[in-house]
């Protein structure tokens, strides 16, 4: 049984590798088109990667149009992740600068807005579990399925610890932002 299931994998890494030898070139200028050198080198590699974990992977009949379409979806999650990210990051971290000139000109002098540190603090609040999944699946991209793979988890276990990360990320930025102000306008009582 073990020596038929050798064999069995040996015969999908095979074919994997013919069409990763016919077909790389192709497919990593298709990525090129949509994305920088690094994230296409990613997205094509990840698609054969994928092509190899395929469950039918014998039953399909593989043309290059298939192997695009991986990587345009590839690519597609990865974009859509990130717009999701710097939403958040917009909605809570505003540059210093930014919030400075915004500050000055709307005449307003304690209002706080999370800053990059407040960010970090809040992160690092986060459990280790938390961190590596919105690591994995806000800032790196990676599929529920690839981040619970890696963290030998189910997908259901990822997608808890990435949306109770969220939350608490949320909850702290907001808090100090209540508790912010107070800790500006002391200062200013101190030094007048």
């Amino acid at each position: 049984m073990e020596i038929q299931e050798s064999n069995t994998k040996q015969k999908r890494a095979d074919l994997v590798l013919g069409l990763f030898e016919a077909y790389y070139d192709r497919v990593y200028a298709f990525a090129r088109k949509s994305a920088e050198p690094a994230i296409a080198e990613d997205a094509t590699q990840e698609a054969f990667v994928r092509l190899l974990q395929h469950p039918r992977l014998e039953e399909l009949e593989i043309s290059i149009s298939y192997l695009l379409k991986i990587v345009h979806n590839i690519l597609r999650r990865r974009y859509s992740r990130s717009v999701r990210l710097r939403e958040i990051l917009d909605e809570k971290v505003v540059p210093r600068k930014r919030l400075e000139i915004g500050n000055v000109l709307e005449g307003r002098t304690d209002e706080h807005i999370a800053t990059t540190k407040s960010v970090e603090r809040a992160f690092a609040r986060l459990s280790h579990d938390e961190r590596d999944a919105l690591r994995m699946i806000v800032c790196e991209g990676k599929s529920y399925a690839d981040a619970a793979r890696s963290l030998g988890v189910s997908v259901s276990t990822i997608n808890n610890w990435k949306h109770r990360g969220i939350d608490k990320l949320r909850k702290t930025l907001d808090s100090e932002q209540v508790i912010e102000p107070s800790r500006l306008n002391q200062r200013h009582a101190r030094s007048a």
